[in-house]
């Protein structure tokens, strides 16, 4: 049994119901009571919502709970390889038996009624965390957060919004206040939310949704509660103390904002038992596959000229782009040769044109296994419209092990997560 066989068998149950993503919470509402309501009896829940570093976040948190010594369930979305990766029960993703044993079972109970995929692998989540212990299970929400399906845990013992920017418009609403309104949907009533900077609009609908429940918020915004130093970061505003940090593990600036939230969370919460050191040596070797990653052994440094480098980043959205932009002029990098592709929903003229100044020129390449992508076609009109020389390979192998690739390139794989999980596969061939 594998990814493939897994997939299929999920696409075949929910096939006769609605292909669009129907933002409810009734279906899974009804699913899990028929389940014994397995999402009341899981351990302290961290849930995390925003558009940017979500991932990154839990990943630091995970970590420090990790070297602390704490068994920790996690849910998060979507995966890269293997649809296993999403479920993390106390520190260890799960095996294809079991998840193929919890789906037939939910699929019996579920009876035929209507349900998502997504929905339906929440349920698998709660299901397989409230049947084994651990310290704390962290949740992602997949989109958006008020009609998210990860939203039915009434009482977490936190909240965690991340960077909002535009993003998902089709789904979430065409204005950033829209957005922000979506993904402060998981801020619950008497609990702590620790939010990332964030817009002045973003910001003001946090403060009026923490209001509204009698919840506490902590905006870590830089200067005034966190400061970067040139071996770390500070945070200066909790409890009127000082914590200093080392550089994080994951590249580029963004990530310190990231790594604040994570030790912020720990720190408030003393019954978590995770010391200092404890986050320090979290933050200091996260791993988080796709993150602004230099690609520097396996399959791939076979391909490329020796003198060569590739860099992969999973961001597919216009902060994602801004994120990559602010980076390269960190390392004061020049004429980068990007492969990318993009999924329909995305604005691809906007992150080309915050990337353009720094694009020597662009490799197109087609989107394995999704039929939601850009035709090449579309988007070596869109490029051309922004006077940026294009060209399009079959593949990633074939772009990678071509004449473009120059001896000394930079090469910067970005613009959807797919894009990772065909790089991480051809990497280890």
């Amino acid at each position: 049994m594998n990814n493939t066989v897994f997939l299929e068998k999920l696409e075949n149950f929910t096939s006769s119901y609605p292909r669009v993503i129907d933002l409810s919470l009734n279906r899974i509402y009804r699913l899990l009571s028929k389940l014994g309501n397995p999402h009341l009896k899981l351990p302290p829940v961290i849930h995390v919502a925003g558009t940017n570093g979500k991932g990154s976040t839990i990943a630091f948190l995970s970590k420090s709970l990790i070297c602390s010594g704490k068994k920790i369930h996690i849910y998060t979305s979507p995966h890269l390889l293997e649809v296993t990766e999403r479920f993390v029960i106390a520190n260890k993703i799960i095996s294809y038996e079991k998840l193929f044993e919890m789906l037939d079972y939910c699929v019996e109970v579920n009876n035929g009624e209507p349900i998502t995929q997504f929905e339906m692998l929440t349920c698998i989540a709660f299901l397989l965390m409230s049947n084994t212990q651990a310290d704390v299970a962290i949740l992602e929400t997949g989109l958006g957060g008020r009609l998210d399906a990860t939203n039915v845990v009434n009482k977490p013992l936190l909240t965690i919004i991340t960077s909002i920017s535009i993003d998902h418009t089709d789904f979430l609403g065409s204005t950033l206040e829209m957005i922000a309104k979506e993904k402060a949907g998981i801020i619950k009533n008497n609990t702590l939310c620790i939010s990332a900077p964030q817009n002045s609009l973003v910001e003001k609908v946090l403060i009026n949704r923490c209001a509204l429940n009698n919840s506490k918020l902590i905006i870590c915004n830089e200067n005034s509660f966190f400061n970067e130093i040139n071996d770390g970061f500070i945070i200066k505003g909790l409890k009127n103390n000082t914590y200093t940090f080392s550089t994080p593990s994951l590249r580029g600036r963004h990530q310190i904002i990231n790594a604040v939230l994570a030790a912020t969370s720990l720190i408030l919460f003393p019954k978590l038992k995770v010391s200092y050191n404890h986050i320090n040596e979290g933050i200091t070797s996260t791993m988080w596959k796709g993150r602004l990653e230099l690609i520097n052994k396996g399959n791939i440094k076979k391909i490329i000229p020796t003198s060569s480098e590739v860099w992969l980043d999973g961001g597919h959205n216009i902060a994602g782009a801004k994120i990559i932009k602010q980076w390269i002029k960190d390392q004061k990098m020049n004429n980068i040769i990007l492969i990318c592709g993009f999924l329909k929903n995305k604005d691809v003229r906007k992150i080309l044109s915050i990337l353009k100044a720094h694009i020597n020129y662009i490799i197109f390449v087609p989107l394995e296994n999704s039929k939601n992508s850009y035709a090449i076609k579309e988007l070596k009109m869109i490029a051309k419209s922004k006077n940026i020389k294009n060209f399009y390979k079959n593949s990633l192998k074939d772009a990678l092990d071509s004449e473009l690739i120059l001896p000394e390139s930079k090469i910067l794989i970005f613009g959807s997560l797919y894009l990772v999980g065909e790089v991480i596969k051809l990497d280890n061939i």
